[in-house]
């Protein structure tokens, strides 16, 4: 199995003003959590040492965070199986090929993209396609085995190759990286997959190069599950707007222009290494240190906001790895590019001391409940966890704890709560802000794991 780590640069939240006391809109009232269950001949979606990556991952895991939700995905279902999951509302959403969406199913089905699928073989050999000006497909691949992706199956191609190579031609429902890396390793000739799984399989599987791209175009989509038609009317809502935003742009261009690795391996020079997070590592160091933060933690931060892509602008303009705002820089005194690495995580780390010094906590709060309520602050706007500090109190709660802190920013929500005449913003729905305070701890965590500080 594939040894690299690859961080994939992607975006994650946007930070609102820090200092400001902005209500959010308030989103229906769906699952705590978005359940996705992936089809098992699903192109495009694959797991890399743990993590989970691919064109509708990222999508669905944009929606879940716009809801404040977290999103927990099944891995490869058969049909049989995921049918019975959507009926039952064990799964909020159905990922899979278009053609596999029954005539039952069709009412609640949403379009969402499409891929296709290209052909690699080992670098001698596309050495010599690159030299063969009458390249043809078939008698190439008369010469050698043909391993396929399960996905594949349902294409013309499949038929028309099926009847030509009968003997010569083996499917396969691993992990795309298992079938690049038979190649790899000689156990096959070639390998067919789906665009955006080859271009990283390629980019960190050495001797595998792609030669031929498949015209024919696959269609995905998503089913909703018909127990809840209003989580189908809201999934269509935000993806008709998000389809007209820079995330959305950054996401296609990832996926389908520069390829899911081109400027990670553009900046790193020669890919990952094994024990690092990301190709800012030393970036991250560096200027931790001299301010005074867990380099692994700030990590956190910049996967969940940017997913380490420094060239992330959000609709409200916050920029870089740690998407911070212009307007911040300025009252930092913090000049230069946004977009630069280091200059991004220093303004960042400076909020995070400003905020911190600001909230003045008690001696001897724990670095935990600190930094949970640090966070919250940094997605939130400081003046919303002021009003649930000020609550905790009035309530008798510890508003140095995270856990009185975080049920109070819940208790927000309630028009009735915003009355209370120590609440000096509003309401506030507090699910996003949880959710990303919950998924930087748990990144964290999977970092300290991973590397030694």
């Amino acid at each position: 199995m594939l040894k690299q780590v690859c961080q994939v640069a992607f975006l994650a939240l946007t930070v609102s003003s820090l200092f400001s006391c902005n209500s959010q809109k308030s989103a229906p009232a769906l699952r705590n959590e978005l359940v996705v269950v992936m089809d098992e001949q699903m192109p495009g979606y694959f797991v890399l040492n743990g993590e989970r990556y691919g064109y509708q991952y990222d999508l669905f895991k944009a929606y879940a965070d716009a809801r404040g939700k977290q999103l927990r995905v099944v891995d490869g279902q058969k049909p049989s199986v995921y049918a019975n999951m959507l009926e039952k509302g064990e799964v909020d959403v159905l990922t899979t090929l278009s053609d596999h969406v029954t005539a039952e199913d069709r009412a609640f089905e949403v379009p969402i993209y499409r891929t296709s699928y290209v052909l690699l073989c080992g670098r001698r050999q596309a050495s010599e396609v690159r030299r063969n000006a009458d390249f043809e497909l078939i008698p190439f691949l008369k010469k050698g085995k043909l391993l396929v992706s399960s996905g594949f199956k349902g294409t013309r191609a499949y038929s028309t190759l099926l009847d030509s190579l009968p003997a010569n031609v083996y499917v396969s429902s691993s992990n795309s990286f298992d079938l690049i890396e038979s190649v790899a390793n000689g156990t096959y000739d070639y390998v067919i997959c789906e665009m955006s799984e080859a271009q990283l399989g390629c980019a960190l599987i050495r001797g595998v190069e792609e030669i031929y791209s498949f015209s024919e175009p696959i269609a995905l989509s998503a089913v909703v599950t018909p127990l809840d038609p209003a989580l189908k009317a809201d999934f269509e809502s935000w993806l008709a707007a998000y389809r007209g935003s820079s995330e959305y742009a950054v996401l296609n261009d990832l996926y389908f222009e520069r390829g899911i690795v081109g400027e990670l391996l553009n900046q790193s020079g020669s890919g990952y290494l094994p024990g690092r997070i990301s190709v800012y590592d030393e970036v991250f160091k560096r200027v931790c240190e001299r301010e005074g933060y867990d380099w692994r933690f700030i990590s956190a931060i910049a996967y969940n906001e940017s997913r380490f892509n420094p060239n992330v602008v959000s609709r409200r303009g916050a920029q870089g790895l740690m998407q911070v705002m212009p307007r911040v820089a300025r009252q930092f005194g913090v000049q230069g590019d946004l977009r630069d690495p280091e200059n991004n995580v220093l303004l960042a780390l400076k909020v995070l001391g400003k905020i911190e010094k600001s909230l003045d906590f008690a001696p001897g709060t724990s670095w935990t409940d600190r930094m949970h309520i640090v966070l919250a602050c940094y997605n939130a706007g400081l003046g919303h966890v002021l009003d649930a500090r000020s609550l905790a109190r009035k309530r008798g709660g510890n508003p140095d704890s995270w856990k009185d802190v975080s049920a109070c920013l819940k208790a927000k929500s309630d028009p009735e709560v915003a009355k209370d005449d120590v609440v000096k913003c509003g309401t506030f729905n507090s699910r996003q802000t949880l959710a990303f305070v919950d998924q930087v701890w748990s990144r964290y965590h999977i970092y300290c794991h991973r590397i030694d500080r």
